[in-house]
């Protein structure tokens, strides 16, 4: 499943809501061989930053995104972030987490193409 999320930390209830639905995806079964990938824009680049503590992003009622994006590596999550909205905001490749890389409309086209699904938030 493909997911691109355009929330970030400063509206945790919408912003969870791509990581745990690639969760859910990842659960079901329904999307053998395809690993859950995740397209950050706008807002939600901030989400790919060292220095954003996902363990105090959490929708109501649900897991810290810390805990779900843990779940995901373990099943090969992939992290684009847009590039030009991350420059937009100064945030540098190099300011990004381990998991994540930056990319463009490239790689949105790609995602979306090559995923069975795509979900956007």
């Amino acid at each position: 499943m493909f997911v691109v999320a355009t929330r970030g930390p400063d509206q945790p209830n919408i912003a969870a809501l791509p990581y745990v639905a690639l969760k859910g995806a990842v659960q079901s079964g329904e999307f053998p061989g395809e690993p859950p990938e995740i397209f950050l824009m706008q807002e939600a680049t901030y989400l790919a930053h060292k220095g954003t503590d996902l363990s105090q992003i959490k929708a109501v009622g649900l897991p810290p995104i810390s805990e779900v994006v843990a779940f995901l590596r373990e099943h090969d999550l992939k992290v684009i972030v847009c590039s030009p909205c991350a420059d937009a905001r100064g945030i540098r490749e190099e300011d990004l987490v381990e998991y994540a890389r930056m990319g463009g409309a490239g790689d949105l086209a790609k995602g979306a193409k090559t995923h069975s699904a795509t979900l956007t938030f």
